[in-house]
């Protein structure tokens, strides 16, 4: 649902058929994987695991379309040529080619935090980051104008000036940034509901060009009074982060809710570069839907399956769908579609496969694996189930499951 995260799959569980998931779907703007380099979370298959003696990898890849299927490689050259020696003797490796894409299970990309144990800044990364209301505290304000035919009630003020305009939101990052109060010509905000607004957020009115978050004047020159100058506060928001570190994984989902409680993207950087010392780190997901699945232990002798946790996340999610798709039809007359949700165009193969798989799994009890009950089944979040190996005293690893 956002630019730059891909997953490319090699073999799911219910298919043969190699993957690529993105922003592919009809009729949009689609992800242009044929001509990026994407930071990637690699997961490689048995043979060169036990070769290389590890499970994943960081790496630089590029993706393109091929007959049958997608062709992956290696970008960086000195990598690309360390991997060629290192897979040398394993069958399915194409040595003309350098193709990878039979020798990984998976691979994850989406914005990154970390890179080659470097942590990146924000001005950096920005341009990956679709809604600007992860990164920046964007006050809802009162509106008036057209848009499809409907009154505007209420807009994220600055979303529209910072999403057009990359280089003002690098600005925006460092220094305040005057936005106009007419809106692409199509919106207009008035200064007393702009100053009400803010100050009711808590930020702070002052009279010269503001030189610290959280602070605005009205921006006055020759041509218009119609502009604010403002210095944005950085906002909280729930992340979905995963990591790469000593030839590990590691998750975090750090939950909040929007603008109110939470931590900053640039408090996650901190998280995984300096408390989890994380070589690489990338953020899956961001919003009300991140959450984590913990494997719980049961007592001192057993824990639960891979295959018994994912037959209670079916259960939940099959309850709580059939609860979404009532209320669903009451939300009709907004699309274009017909009937419930189960009929809307991108649901079909996912429902299908939901019912056929339920039959199989049948009802079970889930509360047992839910620490925190979410709210909703949009989980766009990568969900790692981690079951460790041998006895719990032992100088065992971690075997991380999708």
């Amino acid at each position: 649902m956002n630019p730059w995260h891909t997953a490319y799959i090699r073999k799911s569980y219910n298919s043969s058929q190699e993957k690529l998931c993105g922003l592919l779907t009809q009729n949009d703007d689609q992800e242009p994987f044929g001509s990026r380099i994407y930071r990637c979370i690699v997961k490689w298959n048995s043979e060169v695991a036990i070769k290389i003696g590890r499970k994943y990898d960081a790496l630089d890849l590029t993706i393109h379309e091929v007959p049958n299927g997608y062709s992956v490689t290696i970008k960086d050259k000195d990598t690309s040529d360390k991997f060629h020696k290192m897979l040398s003797g394993v069958e399915k490796y194409n040595k003309k080619t350098k193709d990878i894409s039979d020798l990984i299970d998976f691979s994850l990309s989406g914005k990154p935090l970390v890179e080659k144990q470097e942590e990146l800044s924000l001005s950096n990364t920005i341009d990956k980051f679709q809604d600007i209301r992860h990164i920046f505290n964007l006050p809802t304000v009162k509106s008036k104008g057209a848009y499809q035919g409907q009154d505007v009630n209420e807009i994220n003020f600055g979303e529209y000036q910072l999403f057009k305009n990359l280089n003002e939101r690098r600005a925006a990052l460092s220094s305040a940034v005057i936005i106009d109060l007419d809106i692409g010509g199509h919106v207009q905000v008035r200064w007393e509901d702009i100053k009400e607004k803010l100050l009711e957020r808590h930020f702070k009115e002052v009279a010269d060009s503001p030189t610290r978050r959280g602070q605005f004047r009205r921006y006055l020159d020759d041509m218009t009074q119609d502009k604010v100058e403002i210095f944005f506060p950085h906002n909280v928001y729930p992340f979905g982060v995963l990591g790469y570190q000593n030839e590990e994984l590691i998750c975090l989902a750090s939950g909040g809710l929007s603008g109110r409680v939470g931590n900053t993207l640039e408090g996650i950087t901190r998280i995984m570069y300096d408390f989890f010392g994380c070589d690489d780190a990338i953020v899956l997901d961001e919003g009300y839907d991140t959450f984590q699945i913990v494997n719980p232990q049961i007592d001192d002798n057993y824990q639960f399956t891979n295959e018994e946790i994912l037959g209670k996340i079916l259960s939940f999610t099959k309850q709580l769908l059939e609860v979404e798709n009532e209320k669903s039809i009451e939300l009709n007359s907004a699309y274009q579609f017909t009937g419930d949700m189960r009929q809307w165009p991108l649901n079909k193969d996912l429902m299908q496969e939901i019912d056929s798989d339920y039959k199989i799994s049948g009802e079970q009890n889930f509360e047992d694996i839910l620490a925190v009950r979410p709210h909703r089944t949009q989980m766009r979040s990568v969900l790692i189930f981690a079951q460790k190996t041998g006895k719990a005293n032992d100088d065992t690893h971690i075997i991380a499951n999708k």
